[in-house]
């Protein structure tokens, strides 16, 4: 009941702003802390070009952005056909949004991509205990879709000033980063992302490979590390978000 009324809170426009201050008024008194709102902070710190939601599915990620960055231009990626109908549908009277149907990763052009089949896998995740986890991981399906490096794409569509990047692409992290050094290493400020735990997708990027990579190779500093999330209650770790940034961008207000 709890999670269907968060749900319902977040996901309405006129309940979401108000939910989001008072939740993180909560995580603030726990120490919890909170992605989002230091996605904002940064935003309003150096005033970027841009956000980039890197994975937006049907744009409540896009919703939590503009609540702690009013105004900010966003750019918003969704590579299936499906979920890039939805996002076009609720961004449509939304100006400062744009919505690209493609992925970013590490080369320009068709590529393959493995989806989670509909609401069916998401709901299996709910209540999955860890003996059923590799069979619902069978609920995968392949699709072509198009496909940029964030270098190509960032000299077509953002060619100046620095950026915001979140992410959740199901473990192709690296990907992401390998087709866009160039944009991290130079107008990347922020770089927030989910990182799968337990073994999820084919090759998929670990933490400890990707904090080498952006500590010791593109020159950010590991801002945070949120709770993980269970695969079941009681159980294994699942994933957890995690955020860099460059250092120019610290200290952040408290």
């Amino acid at each position: 009941m709890l999670r269907l009324l968060h749900r319902f809170l977040t996901h309405s426009r006129i309940t979401s702003r108000l939910q989001r201050a008072l939740v993180h008024r909560v995580k603030k008194l726990l120490s919890m802390p909170d992605g989002y709102y230091s996605m904002g902070q940064i935003y309003r710190k150096i005033k970027p070009a841009a956000i980039l939601d890197i994975g937006a599915h049907h744009g409540y990620t896009v919703d939590k952005l503009l609540d702690y960055a009013p105004g900010a231009k966003v750019h918003a990626f969704e590579p299936t056909p499906q979920s890039a109908a939805i996002l076009r549908r609720r961004m449509s009277k939304r100006p400062n949004v744009h919505v690209h149907e493609i992925a970013l990763g590490d080369k320009t052009g068709l590529t393959h991509f493995y989806l989670n089949v509909g609401e069916q896998t998401n709901s299996l995740l709910d209540n999955v205990t860890q003996s059923a986890y590799e069979q619902v991981l069978k609920h995968l399906t392949e699709i072509q879709v198009q496909a940029m490096t964030l270098d190509d794409w960032a000299e077509k569509f953002e060619p100046q000033g620095m950026l915001l990047l979140k992410a959740d692409i199901q473990g192709a992290e690296r990907l992401l980063v390998m087709g866009g050094k160039k944009t991290f290493a130079q107008r990347v400020a922020a770089f927030y992302t989910e990182i799968c735990i337990l073994p999820q997708y084919e090759s998929q990027a670990t933490f400890c490979e990707m904090n080498r990579i952006m500590v010791e190779q593109l020159g950010f500093v590991l801002y945070d590390i949120y709770p993980c999330q269970k695969v079941a209650p009681g159980g294994a770790a699942g994933f957890m978000d995690v955020m860099w940034v460059k250092p120019s961008v610290l200290p952040l207000e408290e």
